[in-house]
């Protein structure tokens, strides 16, 4: 498997992250309280004072520094103890609090447990100029494997999604290929029309070319474009607080036009929280029932189908394999 402590994980929105205000946070296993400095800087904390091991997200910040709920000790966002009420602290640059690399990109807040010289930048969006965005964030009990295959897969949605964004009644023949990325890997859609579904008729005018990538460690996108560039791009990130547990940030982008984004966006989140909703629904419904299966010690094995476009692809890079399905491999369906 890869080393996920070694890649930048995105925990809140900047948005979020208000100052004077601690953000409780978990990454894989690790309790976190994120805060804003005196500078206005992101920081990330071991969430727990070493006095009583309250948790110092209960508190609050002041002056750029955390303040324990339990006996008001306070903590510089580099871990150091800076007071304790009731007594004269001397000075120390020793933390007392294990600090976490932390910084802001992308409109996140990300935080790497253990970062080297070969941790790689946070991932970014596929397009950022021109576009009007906004977040959507939601918990998901299931593990980055199943939300990635189920976000990457257009096979499910004439059924989870129907009406939304397709129907299982007017299926079009498409030609899909499979690319290599040079941190994961994409699939590419020819030949399809405007879907059948109400998000489609509402959002675009045309469809060329849609596509669907996995970059690691987290990062599922779904771009449809059509004459005039970008129609919608989502960029979802998957953050493990746990093996079976995942915190998304999705990000809902689309083109500058007439409209006002807050006007568009008024709109969206309501009805791309319908679509993440059912997806959400369906995702902890199967990670429930197969985690009934391996309590059993029955199978538990997926079988894939050659409409599996991403499934094996995904499992292979989260794996730290070399990728066997070949790059620009093709095949003709109904989608």
């Amino acid at each position: 498997m890869i080393e996920l402590r070694r890649y930048w994980h995105p925990l809140a929105t900047a948005a979020e992250l208000a100052r004077g205000k601690p953000l409780a946070r978990t990454l894989l296993g690790v309790p976190l309280v994120l805060l804003r400095d005196a500078s206005g800087q992101a920081a990330a904390l071991q969430d727990r004072c070493p006095h009583r091991h309250a948790p110092l997200s209960r508190g609050r910040v002041r002056n750029g520094e955390v303040e324990c709920p339990y006996h008001g000790w306070r903590f510089a966002a580099d871990g150091r103890c800076t007071g304790v009420p009731g007594m004269e602290l001397p000075a120390s640059n020793k933390p007392l609090v294990h600090a976490f690399a932390c910084q802001v990109a992308h409109g996140l807040v990300w935080v790497c447990l253990a970062p080297d010289a070969a941790t790689p930048p946070p991932v970014m969006p596929a397009v950022t100029d021109n576009v009007d965005y906004f977040f959507m964030t939601d918990v998901v009990n299931c593990t980055i494997q199943q939300a990635a295959e189920n976000f990457l897969d257009g096979f499910h949605t004439h059924f989870v999604h129907a009406g939304w964004i397709r129907r299982d009644s007017k299926r079009q023949p498409v030609r899909a290929s499979v690319h290599h990325l040079t941190d994961g890997v994409e699939a590419r859609y020819s030949n399809e029309g405007l879907q059948s579904g109400l998000i489609s008729s509402l959002l675009e005018g045309d469809r060329q070319t849609s596509m669907g990538r996995f970059r690691l460690p987290g990062l599922a996108e779904i771009e449809y474009r059509g004459q005039r560039g970008l129609n919608l791009l989502i960029s979802a990130w998957l953050t493990p607080e746990s093996d079976q547990r995942l915190r998304i940030h999705a990000r809902v982008a689309t083109r500058c036009g007439i409209l006002p984004g807050w006007l568009k966006q008024l709109f969206l989140r309501q009805l791309f929280g319908v679509i993440l909703r059912q997806d959400k629904r369906i995702l902890e419904q199967t990670s429930q029932n197969v985690g009934g299966f391996q309590e059993a010690g029955l199978d538990a094995l997926l079988l894939d189908s050659r409409l599996d476009l991403l499934a094996s692809s995904i499992r292979q890079l989260l794996a730290g394999e070399m990728l066997t399905v070949e790059d620009g491999w093709m095949i003709d369906c109904w989608l």
